[in-house]
């Protein structure tokens, strides 16, 4: 066995066939309350890793500076291009330190997230947690996945080995379409609350504009 499988086999998600929250209802509430405690967890981290007040004040006044130069560009006054330029260095450090101070705690709680993503929820969850209405490009399964999915699984050409109940291992975990999967679940759910995490935690940010 290479190097590249051997990595392969380590870091990719080994989804279990027989999960510990077996109907969907239940392992997409489950999913969905994990999903809300990370994002309340890395909101914390953040708050406790980065200066919130000034990263505001440093958002704001290089949203501001952008606002005044690209007025200043369409008006073609001169003076006040050469004015705003003299303050370029200043906004592009500010700006700088900002993104800096951004990535800490996202590179802190980059690992340990891999290693739970990676060995711990396919084994809770399998490879999907909820059912979708309506078709979600590559969150749900479509029809065509299924008909993948429910093949026999293969390893270099030949089938692969039983699950341990003596089933047949099959390839994918999609069953009937609709199906979403555990990654898609979870990024639904954190998009869904992190605007309201973040207020409650007063960790929101203007955005760069």
């Amino acid at each position: 066995m290479n190097i590249d499988n051997l990595l392969m086999q380590l870091f990719s998600p080994q989804y279990t066939t027989h999960p510990i929250f077996p109907d969907l209802i239940t392992a997409a509430i489950v999913a969905m309350i994990i999903s809300v405690g990370m994002n309340f967890a890395f909101a914390m981290l953040r708050k406790k890793t980065t200066d919130i007040e000034k990263m505001n004040r440093v958002m704001k006044e290089t949203n501001e500076w952008r606002r005044q130069y690209t007025d200043a560009i369409k008006k073609q006054d001169k003076p006040r291009i050469e004015e705003l330029k003299k303050k370029q260095a200043y906004v592009n450090k500010m700006a700088l330190e900002m993104q800096q101070q951004q990535m800490r705690p996202m590179f802190i709680y980059m690992i340990p997230s891999f290693l739970i993503w990676i060995f711990v929820f396919p084994t809770i969850f399998g490879g999907t947690v909820s059912l979708s209405p309506i078709q979600l490009p590559f969150i749900s399964c479509s029809a065509e996945n299924v008909h993948t999915d429910t093949q026999p699984k293969t390893v270099n050409g030949t089938a692969a080995p039983p699950n341990p109940d003596g089933s047949v291992a099959l390839a994918g975990p999609c069953r009937v379409p609709g199906q979403v999967y555990l990654w898609g679940w979870f990024l639904l759910t954190s998009f869904a609350f992190s605007g309201i995490i973040s207020k409650v935690t007063k960790t929101s940010m203007p955005s760069m504009t």
